[in-house]
């Protein structure tokens, strides 16, 4: 295994928690598409902390999944699988159109991302 980068999980979690921030900003200014892209962000840097700190690879979008499910069996919390789904979720909305995003539900998510965050941060601490 190679060495772990803290500097490198240090600033994934805290761009993690930047987008997380900013995606709340962007929801209360009603820009419903980069609030979705920034929890999707969110999402994805957290995971990269913890594949980063865990020695698993992340080198494309498709990466997120194989994380997360790592991360479930890690953990042995299946709610994790849950929030994988709201997340690409999240991502997919980049796509839609306006009218098919929903605020009340893109702040829920947010929400969720949240919790995601929570629940990966003891894995974005290298094993020892």
């Amino acid at each position: 295994m190679t060495a772990v980068d803290p500097a490198a999980v240090a600033d994934y979690e805290a761009q993690a928690r930047e987008f997380l921030r900013k995606g709340r900003e962007y929801l209360a200014a009603e820009d419903l598409h980069q609030a979705s892209e920034k929890g999707w962000g969110a999402a994805a840097h957290m995971a990269k902390a913890v594949a980063v700190a865990q020695g698993w690879e992340y080198e494309t979008h498709a990466d997120f999944s194989s994380v997360l499910n790592r991360a479930t069996q890690a953990t042995g919390n299946d709610r994790l699988r849950g929030l994988r789904g709201i997340a690409n979720d999240l991502h997919g909305n980049y796509y839609r159109r306006s009218r098919h995003l929903d605020a009340t539900i893109i702040g829920k998510d947010l929400e969720s991302m949240e919790e995601l965050l929570e629940l990966l941060s003891p894995l974005a601490d290298p094993p020892s």
